[in-house]
């Protein structure tokens, strides 16, 4: 009696637990080394980049891999450099992960790599770019083309998803453009795009993104001193830029920028002379 009610406690135990390793791994529909994305798809498929190169993206598509996480992991030389972590959504999914070149020892000849894979453990391809003398750059044509998704199955931009939190990337970006690194915030922006498919939120990020590039313009005026030009642009942002954008808080920061840098021009020589009766 005792051996009975063991066995009989085992066999759902074991049914279980094969349950829940029974994940089957996603078909890998396409995967690219690309310059940018757009309409989630990528421009570009390159088998090498120039090392003048500021930021390389890696694209993917799957199918039959909803509610598991698609990893990206960047290696340059051999040498893992970032491990990233993407949702998977929907059964059909397109996703990209991006690396920037600033800080890194790169040189002609030098490999990118990146190793697909889910959390699961499902190795899906290990993908390879090598860098070249700037103005070489080829492309390769994908192995797949990207087909349509399944019937059946609504793209992620059509089911109009729930909205997610993206307050710490919001802080990240207003640090940023605190600093006055456009250039990161603009990364960061693409990033948390990749982190949603709400339409608000989507349409929220394009604004920022478009108020990145004007702040980006204002912080050129300032540091070639066009304190007219910057003063006049100044004006027009305040106007258009919400006080709830993380554009806003350096927008000030700026203003009184601009005011020191006007009270400095009045005492210059030249203008004292120019003013004089």
């Amino acid at each position: 009696m005792r051996i009975c009610i063991v066995t009989g406690l085992l066999i759902p135990a074991l049914a279980f637990a094969e349950t829940a390793t029974n994940n089957p791994c996603p078909t890998l529909v396409s995967a690219a080394f690309t310059t940018d994305v757009e309409d989630r798809e990528p421009v570009s498929s390159l088998a090498t980049a120039p090392l003048s190169a500021n930021e390389l993206l890696f694209f993917t598509a799957i199918q039959g891999g909803n509610g598991q996480q698609l990893h990206h992991t960047w290696s340059y030389n051999g040498d893992a450099i970032v491990d990233v972590t993407l949702a998977v959504g929907s059964d059909y999914w397109r996703t990209w992960s991006s690396k920037t070149f600033a800080g890194l020892d790169l040189a002609v000849g030098g490999q990118w790599q990146v190793q697909v894979s889910t959390q699961s453990g499902c190795q899906l391809g290990t993908w390879t770019l090598t860098l070249s003398e700037d103005g070489a750059a080829s492309q390769m044509a994908p192995a797949h083309a990207t087909p349509p998704p399944p019937s059946g199955h609504a793209e992620p931009e059509s089911a109009d998803p729930s909205p997610v939190d993206l307050s710490k990337h919001y802080d990240v970006i207003r640090q940023l453009l605190d600093l006055g690194d456009t250039r990161a915030a603009k990364v960061a922006i693409r990033r948390a795009r990749q982190l949603t498919d709400n339409p608000q939120q989507q349409s929220a990020l394009d604004s920022l993104a478009t108020n990145n590039e004007a702040f980006a313009q204002l912080e050129r005026m300032i540091r070639q001193r066009d304190i007219h030009g910057a003063r006049e642009l100044m004006q027009t942002l305040e106007i258009s830029i919400s006080p709830d954008s993380p554009v806003y808080p350096a927008l000030q920061s700026r203003q009184r920028l601009l005011e020191r840098l006007e009270g400095d021009d009045r005492n210059e020589p030249i203008f004292q002379s120019a003013s004089s009766p």
